[in-house]
């Protein structure tokens, strides 16, 4: 009876591996509203960036393909040497974390890989989801200027919750002064 057991446990685990396996093809939920997101197997470089010129200050995105402006942003430097990045909208929420970032360079935005992470909250103060980057393995900043007076860039990802809700940001802007 236990080898019974144990002989249907690994059938369904090499089952399940076998319909699991892409090999290696990047699969999105085509029905999902969340599906607009860059490919996370194939990041972008920096060049890839373009949409440069679309962003609204203080800070701007394409939250499941709508836009969304920041009525308010701001930055903060915490003692770790993190810039803190913080835009609301009404209970909207956009948080980035970029631990020691340089202009000119892509940064990635998941498993906080390089102490980078980014979360889209939909309604803070009541029931709400929040997206995390590092969740879903994905997504870029492009960090196009840092220095005293201000910090600006780009960035997109994949936010996912706990629970495996889906959100996809793309054409991300921001342009803070420092204080």
């Amino acid at each position: 009876m236990k080898n019974l057991f144990y002989s249907i446990l690994l059938f369904a685990a090499v089952g399940f591996a076998v319909a699991s396996c892409n090999k290696g093809a990047y699969s999105a939920n085509t029905d999902s509203a969340a599906n607009g997101g860059v490919n996370p197997l194939t990041p972008l470089t920096a060049a890839q960036f373009d949409w440069i010129g679309s962003g609204k200050d203080p800070m701007s995105a394409n939250i499941n393909g709508a836009g969304w402006t920041a009525g308010y942003a701001t930055w903060a430097l915490d003692t770790a040497g993190g810039n803190v990045i913080i835009g609301h909208l009404g209970g909207q929420m956009m948080y980035l974390y970029l631990n020691q970032v340089y202009a000119g360079n892509v940064y990635s935005m998941s498993y906080h890989d390089y102490g980078t992470a980014a979360t889209w909250s939909d309604s803070v103060g009541s029931a709400y989801y929040s997206y995390s980057s590092y969740l879903g393995n994905s997504g870029e900043v492009y960090i196009t200027h840092n220095d005293s007076a201000y910090i600006q860039g780009l960035f997109y990802f994949k936010g996912i919750t706990p629970t495996g809700q889906i959100v996809s940001v793309t054409d991300g802007y921001f342009k803070l002064l420092k204080y």
